[in-house]
């Protein structure tokens, strides 16, 4: 147990703590879309009258369904970019830690089963705090400009957000809960499919892998793609077309289960003290 708990503080640390600039850029980008809500409310005499749901349902709104090959496929930036640079700051940490004092530790302790969890651990951390950022952001303008509440003013989403108002119903509140709860879950299976693509087959095709997850969510018809997790414009409790997110519940799991197994039993073959064996 000591050794568990020294591995995941050293991870925190070196991890989180010393990569905190990472942490700054997501917290820009977080604030720059906020804004971009902010400004929207200002223009259209909102003010004092959006919610902190109404910010998330702008956040997570993502995009309708591609029906067809004319259809305008524009992938909205608040789907994309922060999913692309919490995936950067998952980065290579794991790979440049084996390669350097974290590989000694390992060596001298000899478990790798510990190393292993620990940066899984570490993956769980990251996606927390950058889900943590974004709500003190979104509470931080809720109070600024508009109300701290979980209600939703219908006339901002139908007006700011792009909800269509006859699709709107009274369980948006619900949808708002959900997309927070879901989205997190599903950046944790997103972060651990990245370490554990990046042990087996190296950094750079674990965020690829990442990518490609995003890109698949748009065009693939199915919560089961985990991508539209992140989409309320896609999910049934706005829209009678929409898809379930228990489906994308049963497939984060699936994936953060098949991650931490699979990479421990590609980890657990590699032998640290061969160059050859790290993935670069």
């Amino acid at each position: 147990m000591k050794n568990v708990i020294f591995q995941i503080k050293y991870d925190f640390i070196n991890g989180i703590v010393y990569q905190w600039k990472k942490f700054l850029l997501i917290a820009v980008v977080y604030a720059v879309l906020i804004t971009d809500f902010f400004v929207r409310c200002k223009t259209k005499h909102f003010m004092g009258q959006y919610t902190s749901s109404d910010i998330i349902l702008y956040i997570f709104r993502g995009m309708r369904w591609i029906v067809d090959v004319q259809t305008d496929i524009n992938i909205p930036t608040a789907y994309i970019l922060p999913n692309i640079l919490i995936g950067f700051a998952i980065g290579n940490y794991p790979f440049k830690d084996i390669n350097g004092y974290g590989g000694m530790v390992l060596m001298r302790a000899g478990k790798k089963l510990v190393w292993w969890l620990s940066k899984c651990i570490w993956a769980v951390f990251t996606a927390c705090i950058c889900y943590g950022i974004l709500i003190l952001e979104i509470a931080g303008v809720s109070l600024a400009g508009g109300r701290l509440s979980l209600q939703v003013n219908k006339q901002v989403c139908i007006s700011i957000d792009g909800y269509d108002k006859t699709l709107i119903k009274n369980n948006l509140t619900r949808l708002t809960v959900y997309m927070i709860i879901v989205g997190l879950l599903t950046t944790i299976a997103i972060c651990l499919v990245q370490i554990c693509v990046s042990q087996i087959m190296g950094p750079i095709i674990g965020y690829i892998a990442v990518v490609v997850i995003l890109i698949m969510g748009v065009f693939f018809r199915s919560f089961l793609f985990i991508g539209n997790g992140f989409m309320a414009l896609r999910n049934i409790m706005y829209t009678p077309e929409g898809g379930s997110l228990t489906l994308t519940v049963i497939a984060d799991i699936v994936l953060i289960v098949v991650s931490v197994i699979a990479g421990y039993a590609s980890f657990r073959q590699m032998d640290i003290l061969k160059k050859s064996d790290w993935r670069v």
